[in-house]
């Protein structure tokens, strides 16, 4: 009978016994604006990939509140970040999820296990295959004389092999009619294609004064130049307040691209409205692609 009614929930795969570990890669700076412009669910990818690029994280050191020495999902790409989500699923009639462990087998629990394919209440609920359960929320309510008392708790799964998973998500009392739970998602981060020109009189004759590169969205416009050999040059252009360097860009297209100006840059570009401090610009602002073209060392053209 038990087994019959875990069933109508869940249906189960095991996959891999093993468990790695890679270097953290960093979330973009920028992707989670409070005014997002683009549905981020166009960067979600095929359950294949996601299984794929899945991996734990452990850190030597505490941090970002978690303890030293316990793993986290991450991911094995740059190109790529783990979001969270919360969803809220109902439990009437089952979940309607299946999972899979892509690592396990290990003495402790941990491991790696993701959603294969959603249907009813976690199709509803947002769910989509390639997901990893993180954590989960539910919520009693007891009765005291003639008070009701709500109470609710969270329950960790980040990390946790399949069965582990499997006898959290099943230990939950029938009265308990829905559940929060903490999602992870694998997405693609959003890329810009940049044109950079530089003025004819700082390249050799019959040389092109232009370059091409790739910025990931949530990037600093002048960090993310730099570090693809982009040189600042300007002699006679003065400093900049705020990085000390000679950072000032023109914006030809995709100025929509970049993250809006502060009052501070409002001012200093009211003659120059193509024109950002490019130190306090971010690409790619609200998760959004596409195309920049820019001029960099604006004195010497």
């Amino acid at each position: 009978m038990k087994t019959a009614w875990i069933l109508t929930i869940f249906s189960f795969v095991r996959f891999g016994k093993g468990f790695t570990t890679s270097n953290a890669v960093r979330k973009p700076l920028a992707l989670f604006s409070e005014s997002l412009t683009v549905d981020a669910n166009v960067y979600n990818v095929p359950t294949e990939k996601a299984a794929e690029l899945w991996t734990a994280t452990v850190n030597a050191e505490p941090r970002g509140g978690r303890p030293a020495g316990m793993p986290y999902l991450d991911t094995k790409s740059k190109d790529y970040f783990v979001d969270d989500l919360e969803v809220a699923i109902s439990r009437d009639g089952g979940m309607g999820m299946n999972l899979i462990e892509l690592a396990g087998g290990r003495d402790d629990g941990f491991g790696i296990t993701i959603v294969e394919s959603a249907s009813g209440n976690a199709e509803k609920a947002g769910i989509i295959p390639g997901d990893s359960i993180a954590s989960v929320q539910a919520q009693t309510i007891t009765v005291d004389g003639t008070k009701e008392m709500e109470k609710t708790e969270q329950y960790d799964c980040e990390c946790r092999d399949f069965d582990e998973t499997i006898g959290l998500l099943t230990s939950f009392a029938p009265e308990v009619k829905s559940l929060i739970l903490n999602i992870k998602r694998i997405r693609r981060v959003p890329k810009l294609n940049v044109v950079v020109e530089y003025p004819p009189s700082q390249c050799a004759e019959g040389a092109d004064n232009k370059e091409s590169l790739q910025l990931f969205a949530g990037e600093n416009l002048r960090q993310g130049l730099m570090t693809r050999g982009i040189v600042f040059e300007d002699r006679d252009a003065r400093k900049c307040d705020y990085c000390g360097g000679k950072c000032m860009v023109r914006i030809d297209t995709g100025m929509q691209l970049l993250s809006p100006k502060g009052m501070t840059e409002e001012k200093l570009m009211k003659n120059n409205p193509k024109c950002r401090v490019s130190c306090k610009t971010i690409v790619g602002y609200g998760m959004s692609e596409g195309n920049i073209r820019l001029r960099v060392n604006l004195n010497e053209w």
